[in-house]
């Protein structure tokens, strides 16, 4: 079977990594401004054996990805990232929460529902209930508080140079998710929508959630709806995400990343990116 052994790492990568890597290939070893990537088109018969030699034998710092299928010859033809914690480094519930006195009991149920210890909607839904009674004017002061992961915006020039299309699909809200979408030029978008309503001519959130949840099982719905809607086959497809409500969208993609993830999500992924640069994806995605 022909597949495609790509490592990358913030350091050097080991010739011992190497060869286990290329034999019989030849490797093609590249330095890129997040680190250093061996890519190696080769013949394998049993491919998941091969995964787990060269998991055992990196450690912690390689990402290691054993790929099979059209994207072990072909580039992505679409990414599809989670937002909090993944194309940004912050959770905007829990920014939003701050402004209600809520900042860290939030930030503990988001870390337990991102860790698969609790029913993502039912968190979401207790999260989001902290809101009530702040004026959506938060808005606007939190969304310049979301910071954009390292290598985010080189990651998406890269992709929309290569004609790949890039989206994302986030538990968090679409008051913050669609604007931050169009500034980066993304071409797919997908949040949940708070609930407001308006007081003596003041709109202010009542910390509900209006219409559908994007759950697990919605990011991986929306994974598919964003290929169609592009004429994209499945099996080109990468998502990118750090947390259990992701593991769906991981499974449906033709190559699932967790970056820098939680142990439950980087052991079900395809390839476990933990250092912190979300460019690093291009060397699965785009690099040939």
């Amino acid at each position: 079977m022909q597949i495609r052994v790509v490592l990358v790492s913030p350091a050097p990568i080991s010739d011992d990594l190497v060869a286990l890597a290329s034999q019989p290939g030849e490797p093609r070893m590249l330095g890129t401004d997040y680190g250093h990537v061996i890519s190696v088109l080769r013949e394998h018969d049993d491919p998941d054996t091969l995964r787990q030699q060269l998991r055992d034998t990196a450690g912690q710092d390689v990402a290691v990805a054993v790929i099979t299928g059209p994207l072990a010859t072909s580039p992505a033809g679409l990414i599809l990232l989670d937002v909090d914690s993944t194309f940004t480094t912050t959770e905007a519930v829990d920014l939003l929460a701050e402004y209600a006195g809520a900042g860290e009991r939030v930030a503990e149920i988001t870390e337990r529902a991102m860790r698969g210890e609790m029913d993502f909607t039912a968190s979401l839904r207790e999260r989001v209930a902290t809101l009530a009674g702040l004026p959506t004017s938060v808005l606007d002061e939190v969304g310049p508080r979301m910071t954009l992961a390292p290598g985010a915006e080189a990651l998406v020039a890269a992709a929309q140079a290569a004609g790949v299309r890039v989206g994302v699909t986030s538990g968090g809200f679409t008051q913050l998710v669609g604007p931050m979408a169009q500034r980066h030029g993304l071409d797919f978008s997908n949040a949940n929508e708070l609930g407001t309503h308006v007081v003596d001519g003041v709109e202010y959130l009542t910390g509900t959630v209006v219409g559908p949840i994007v759950d697990r099982d919605q990011k991986a719905r929306d994974l598919v709806r964003f290929a169609a809607a592009h004429g994209v086959d499945p099996d080109l497809t990468v998502a990118v995400g750090d947390g259990a409500n992701d593991l769906a969208m991981l499974s449906a993609a033709g190559l699932g990343v967790a970056y820098c993830a939680k142990p439950l999500t980087a052991r079900q992924a395809d390839v476990a990116i933990t250092f912190p640069r979300l460019d690093a994806v291009a060397a699965f995605a785009l690099l040939r």
